[in-house]
């Protein structure tokens, strides 16, 4: 336990292997980077924001896709607007130029949503949404030491239902899209869960895990 030297950035910055291969490659449009997000600097703060954020995630998933189509629009404006402060907590403080593309993607797809034209389909804003969210979840994965095992199959179900919002309209649209929702509440959950266990190791081994790290930061 000596030899443990944990802080916010290496939870993050530890590579995992063969993770990549489960999700396809950035399929949405090009975005101009936003600035890197402001957050809390203790990193006891951010798992607890994260947990607590984590949770609410769940429960909006929970009642996609909604009443009606006006109530199924309102809770995934709700949902990206979530993912903007969750995303951040989970890829730290240095995130790269990509990470900051998806995540003013996802702050777009809110935006149009919540203030767009009421009469324009939200179609096509959703799945640009859903594909950015599920591509920097993948790209902070890859950054991280996280279970293949516990996280690849939930990849590949993300991908499949994201796939399949580009076949399927109106209420079925809906639903596919609550569970595209479902699948990246859950892969949030265990990452933030790793992110918590690996904080308590830290504070349990004292001192020494506190000091900085020898590997680089994980902003590229």
């Amino acid at each position: 336990m000596n030899d443990i030297r944990l802080n916010w950035t290496t939870l993050l910055t530890l590579s995992v292997v063969g993770l990549g291969g489960c999700v396809k490659s950035r399929t949405t449009p090009p975005a101009q980077p936003g600035p890197a997000p402001q957050m809390a600097s203790d990193p006891t703060v951010r798992v607890q924001t994260l947990g607590r954020l984590a949770d609410t995630l769940a429960r909006t998933s929970n009642q996609l896709p909604g009443q009606d189509s006006a109530d199924h629009r309102r809770l995934m404006a709700y949902v990206f607007g979530q993912l903007e402060e969750i995303l951040p907590n989970l890829a730290g403080p240095n995130p790269g130029g990509e990470f900051r593309e998806q995540l003013q993607i996802i702050r777009d797809s809110q935006g149009e949503l919540a203030t767009g034209p009421q009469d324009l389909s939200p179609e096509p804003t959703i799945d640009t949404g859903l594909r950015a969210a599920r591509d920097a979840l993948a790209a902070t994965a890859q950054a991280g030491f996280y279970s293949r095992a516990d996280l690849t199959p939930l990849f590949d179900q993300l991908g499949a239902k994201i796939n399949n919002l580009d076949t399927v309209r109106g209420p079925l649209h809906q639903l596919v899209a609550g569970e595209a929702v479902g699948l990246i509440s859950q892969i949030i959950s265990k990452m933030a869960d790793v992110i918590g266990q690996r904080l308590a190791v830290q504070n349990a081994a004292g001192p020494a895990a506190s000091q900085p790290a020898a590997t680089g930061s994980s902003g590229k």
